[in-house]
């Protein structure tokens, strides 16, 4: 399993800041990079603003970490990964498959 992870993937986490209107602001900092194996699952297509707009998600494999982020994204070359879910398949702890959205840029 370890010799397919090849691909190397920055694992960002969101830092929130108050701004001056009593909201927040998000910031993208990098936690550190991952070694991964990503499969593509599906691609959708739906409407967006009038525009035809395609949703494709993937299936990222990375080695098990303790403390995962509950909001993370990852960057691949240029593409940038929302994860949407995480999860130990076999309660092993040896791995987390994260189910990821491509963001539109």
């Amino acid at each position: 399993m370890i010799g397919r992870l090849s691909i190397r993937l920055g694992l960002y986490v969101a830092s929130e800041q108050p701004d001056d209107l009593g909201g927040v602001t998000t910031q993208w900092q990098l936690s550190g990079d991952v070694w991964a194996a990503i499969t593509p699952r599906a691609s959708t297509e739906r409407g967006d603003a009038g525009r035809a707009a395609v949703l494709q998600t993937y299936k990222v494999v990375i080695r098990y970490r303790d403390s995962f982020p509950e909001r993370a994204r990852l960057l691949w070359g240029s593409r940038i990964l929302r994860i949407i879910a995480a999860s130990d398949p076999d309660n092993r702890r040896e791995r987390l498959h994260l189910i990821c959205e491509e963001e539109a840029q």
